[in-house]
């Protein structure tokens, strides 16, 4: 990722900006003030349906509202420290999608508003580094199962609303009367995959799946190779004319703490195998009807040979054929 503030000399006085995209329908520049520091600037018409009078305080970013002149007025965002540009950008590419189908500039305060709050949410409660390998690999099993098996079928708007596992449902998809359990493995291991919760495999909906997807360690220059970065690249282009989608997906990735940075682009894996099994009856599993009084959390591992007697054919399956 290139760093758009690199090649931006400081002023003297005032700012120096340069215009993000000239086809975008909003007036956003790359800034840099006298001191050097990073700035995004956000240009919009006064007599916007919403003024930006007070913008919501961000950790380690200043958000400062300035009336240009009797037309124009203009929202600053000031990163405190060089170090953290990577999110800084992220935060500011977020603000570039979630307005790119707006029609009417007038009109866009209010989303650039919401998208500002849930950065000052999750800001809040985020470390400023990425994900470990661990949630990395389980992040791209659950975006896989999104962009191979639903995007297909239902469509990227319909989709990426099926994914409610960052919210801290017990699965990671509802989709109809169907949950799904993504659950992600790295082939030469043994086959076996973790349970976090005795409500994991447990659902009200009338069917349950359990979808297993075994990734391989791959070098960064293979061709076939996936990050996290790729794959959500990949469902972003199916939500680039749906705009609230694409602030959900958004949100989702901010529930888990993900925010784009060049770190991810060293984790990359081939997509070996992929596995569904229907959890019913006899399933291996433990429900919360299992548990004695005073039990309240336990994780426990399946090994995956147990389960074949519930295998189904992908191809096949109910929950793509529905």
């Amino acid at each position: 990722m290139n760093n758009p503030w690199e090649d931006i000399k400081p002023p003297i006085k005032d700012v120096n900006a340069l215009r993000v995209n000239a086809q975008h329908p909003l007036d956003f520049f790359w800034a840099k003030d006298h001191l050097g520091r990073y700035l995004f600037v956000y240009e919009y018409p006064s007599n916007s349906e919403v003024i930006i009078n007070d913008p919501p305080d961000l950790v380690g970013v200043e958000t400062i509202s300035l009336p240009d002149n009797e037309d124009k007025s203009r929202l600053v965002l000031v990163l405190k420290e060089k170090i953290n540009w990577e999110l800084f950008f992220a935060l500011c590419s977020d603000l570039l999608n979630a307005t790119i189908i707006i029609e009417n500039p007038k009109l866009a305060s209010t989303t650039i508003l919401h998208r500002l709050r849930r950065w000052q949410d999750f800001l809040k409660k985020t470390k400023l580094d990425i994900l470990s390998e661990e949630k990395i690999k389980g992040l791209i099993g659950e975006l896989l199962f999104l962009r191979n098996q639903l995007i297909p079928k239902f469509g990227g708007a319909n989709s990426v609303r099926f994914w409610i596992g960052p919210t801290g449902t017990p699965q990671d998809f509802n989709i109809n009367e169907y949950a799904v359990e993504v659950k992600c493995q790295l082939g030469g291991t043994t086959p076996n995959v973790k349970i976090s919760s005795a409500e994991q495999l447990f659902s009200q909906l009338p069917k349950l799946f359990l979808f297993v997807v075994t990734l391989g360690k791959a070098e960064k220059d293979n061709g076939d190779a996936v990050s996290l970065p790729s794959i959500i690249a990949d469902i972003m282009i199916y939500l680039e004319n749906e705009s609230s989608s694409l602030n959900y997906f958004q949100d989702q990735l901010m529930e888990v703490g993900y925010f784009y940075s060049d770190k991810y682009l060293e984790y990359n894996y081939l997509l070996l195998d992929e596995h569904a099994y229907s959890v019913a009856g006899d399933f291996p599993r433990i429900c919360p009807d299992d548990l004695k009084s005073g039990v309240i959390r336990l994780t426990y591992n399946i090994g995956l040979s147990e389960c074949l007697p519930y295998e189904i054919e992908i191809k096949e399956w109910e929950l793509i054929n529905d």
